[in-house]
């Protein structure tokens, strides 16, 4: 498979670099905010400037950089498998209108593992109504955006389960809040050092708890998953997808 990688020099770009070496893969060119090169890949500051002879984009910018290269796609019909974070309402407006041209993989983290944790989540809310749920998700120092994306994407998840609105949602917890209100669903976040990422999902019940826990340990991990999904995406139809497809897709006999 022939690729290209926009945020190419950002530390998820030279994972990529680093996977896709390993494992045979062959990185065309990429794009980031500057001109430059690695490992002798070149790397274009304007999209405009990219080979299109490619079988796919795979994405780990930043909010501008998403919505460029998915502009891109969308003009070529080349797959896309973004994996940027902090994107707006509009920014994923421009993502949606894009996959009516190409094949286009949105997701807050491209663990193959979370994508499944994701579904596990989706069914204990379901199936756990009542059930109290807590979301503490754990990065480096270096994040700029907080809470994550993941910890969003499950919260979305459970909300979506149970047929409840984004006001129930609350951010930390200080000074005398009262009880708990029913259906609340609380997201935390810790930036310290250098953890890669750690997400856990609570589901407590007054007499048992439930936590989902993953935990990555080289973001290697999001690189390998990426280039997993991409091999999968070329094969599809121009469409919007998610986790929820390539996991329903793993599980059809």
């Amino acid at each position: 498979m022939k690729f290209i990688v926009s945020g190419i020099l950002g530390k998820m770009g030279k994972s990529l670099v680093e996977v896709a070496e390993s494992s045979g893969e062959f990185i065309v060119a990429g794009t980031d905010e500057k001109r430059s090169e690695i490992s002798e890949i070149p790397v274009y500051s304007d999209v405009e400037d990219l080979p299109t002879n490619v079988d796919c984009a795979i994405d780990f910018s930043s909010p501008a950089g998403a919505v460029n290269i998915a502009r891109w796609c969308e003009q070529h019909g080349i797959p896309l498998v973004c994996g940027t974070t902090g994107l707006d309402s509009n920014d994923m407006k421009i993502l949606t209108r894009a996959s009516k041209k190409c094949p286009l993989y949105y997701a807050s983290n491209m663990s193959i593992a979370v994508a499944l944790l994701m579904k596990f989540a989706e069914i204990t809310a379901k199936i756990l109504p009542e059930s109290d749920v807590e979301i503490i998700e754990m990065h480096h120092s270096q994040k700029r955006d907080a809470p994550s994306g993941t910890a969003l994407s499950f919260a979305k998840k459970i909300l979506s389960a149970r047929g409840l609105d984004k006001d129930k949602l609350t951010f930390g917890r200080s000074g005398h809040t009262g009880t708990r209100p029913s259906g609340q669903i609380g997201i935390h976040s810790v930036r310290a050092g250098k953890i890669v990422g750690e997400h856990q999902i609570i589901f407590a019940l007054p007499e048992e708890e439930i936590i989902f826990t993953h935990r990555a340990e080289d973001r290697k991990l999001f690189a390998r998953g990426a280039i997993n999904i991409a091999r999968w995406l070329i094969r599809k139809p121009a469409g919007f997808y998610t986790p929820a497809e390539f996991i329903s897709s793993k599980l059809e006999v």
